[in-house]
């Protein structure tokens, strides 16, 4: 095999769950990476289902395909030899097809390069879908084949074929993915405390309650991230609109028919001001919030006693977690999904995840028969086993995931009922550096909500 690798989101996990702003490849969110969304600390992993399809192999049986296949992709490092992993049961599968995969920290300019140069590659793993959507309308991507969505309509959640659809017309095979949206929490310590996991909203507010009472602070939170401070707090309010808005409004919210001055979308910053805006709901208050790393607010649920008892993050959080709480995450680490707020509105997942699309031109047999393959359960279960990887696919054994946080996580999102990108993500650039900027303004105290809100608006693109 002559896979090629360089790194990007271990999670835990989880990181994309599902990246922006949270969450996998080389996202807007500098810091996440790779990983998945869970509903309560799961009891055990749930029983396989019905193995999923095997590859359609378009191009004939296994071992008949020959050449080579070249991807490119964000993700460098310890994930691109991590996906070694996968390239090599395919390999075994096809002796005579050699898979090629070159991961670039500067993938959303080389992609690019290359495609206007005339040479792109086979494949590209696109780690948001604005990228794809614009190669799909510029006519340089292969619409998924019949044997393709085949493998997809049999092995994922509808929504995955839908977040891989452009302009109507389905491009794109998932893999590896992340989500946004959990909390976690310091075990021994909840445990020792009496503390109980809450199942709805009003569970959670009485529990910040009760943590006040005993002369604790319900939440660590910062959101300093160099030139992208201000990202951890867009995922507070993509997590807050999934739980208060119909999955229509979210998306018009995205394509700029909400704006962020209108009312369901100022309704979210004030629930998230109900915690950051009091002095006693966050750990150091307001300012400690624009100050501390991202990273570093992590930490604060490890200290003894904890600074803070609760920590929303997404799915690859425990990449910030001290070295010795990695070491031993199961009996360090509780972690549940922030509980539906509004009653009448299904919670959806934030995902994220690489998208694996075909330029024209390039699909030839052996080409197809490893995007079919992505689809297929067989393309997953080494990668899981190696720990921080998380995959949608439907009939996975759990077992093969080394921690039961991932095996939560992966059960959560397999059992996602839908689910959407992160928001700020799937925005124009402008609109995300202006929603960074402004939700950073408004916590820090330089900026009203009001004037917060129409900075952002006044930035979008018309």
């Amino acid at each position: 095999m002559r896979s090629k690798a360089l790194s990007l989101f271990v999670l835990l996990l989880i990181s994309a769950i599902l990246a922006a702003c949270g969450g996998g490849g080389a996202s807007q969110n500098p810091t996440t990476a790779p990983a998945g969304e869970a509903t309560e600390p799961a009891a055990a992993a749930t029983e396989p289902a019905a193995q999923a399809t095997e590859p359609a192999a378009s191009g004939g049986g296994e071992g008949d395909l020959s050449g080579t296949v070249s991807i490119l992709g964000a993700f460098t490092g310890a994930e691109a030899e991590a996906f070694e992993a996968t390239l090599a049961v395919f390999e075994q599968m096809y002796p005579g097809v050699d898979v090629v995969y070159s991961g670039v920290n500067d993938f959303d300019t080389q992609v690019v390069v290359r495609v206007q140069a005339g040479d792109p590659p086979d494949i590209a793993a696109f780690p948001q879908p604005g990228g794809a959507a614009r190669q799909a309308a510029d006519g340089q991507l292969v619409p998924l084949w019949p044997e393709a969505q085949a493998v997809l309509d049999e092995n994922f959640a509808p929504f995955w074929k839908e977040l891989g659809t452009f302009d109507g017309t389905p491009y794109g095979m998932f893999h590896r993915v992340n989500a946004k949206g959990f909390i976690w929490y310091n075990k021994p310590a909840f445990e020792a405390a009496g503390y109980s996991v809450p199942t709805t909203w009003e569970e959670l507010q009485a529990l910040e309650e009760q943590i006040i009472a005993d002369g604790g602070v319900p939440w660590c939170e910062g959101i300093e991230s160099g030139a992208a401070t201000g990202w951890k707090g867009t995922d507070w309010i993509e997590n807050i609109m999934l739980r208060t808005q119909s999955t229509d409004v979210y998306d018009q919210w995205i394509a700029g028919d909400v704006t962020f001055t209108s009312p369901e979308v100022r309704n979210a910053f004030d629930i998230l001001g109900e915690i950051w805006l009091d002095p006693t709901m966050v750990y150091g208050g307001q300012q400690t919030i624009v100050l501390t790393s991202v990273p570093d607010a992590a930490t604060f649920l490890f200290t003894d006693p904890p600074n803070c008892w609760l920590h929303m993050q997404g799915s690859f959080a425990t990449n910030f977690f001290p070295e010795e709480v990695q070491a031993d995450l199961d009996n360090q680490v509780g972690v549940f999904v922030m509980p539906a707020i509004d009653p009448a509105v299904t919670p959806a997942l934030e995902v994220g995840g690489d998208v694996f699309v075909v330029f024209q031109g390039k699909d030839r047999p052996e080409v197809k028969a490893f995007i079919e393959f992505l689809g297929t359960v067989e393309s997953t279960t080494d990668w899981a086993a190696l720990g921080g990887a998380l995959f949608p696919h439907k009939g996975q054994d759990l077992s093969v995931y080394p921690t039961e946080i991932e095996r939560t996580i992966a059960e959560t999102i397999i059992n996602a009922e839908a689910a959407r990108f992160d928001a700020s993500d799937a925005m124009s650039a402008e609109a995300n550096a202006a929603f960074w900027k402004g939700i950073t303004d408004w916590v820090s105290g330089n900026r009203d909500l009001d004037g917060a809100l129409q900075d952002i608006d006044a930035a979008r693109p018309q």
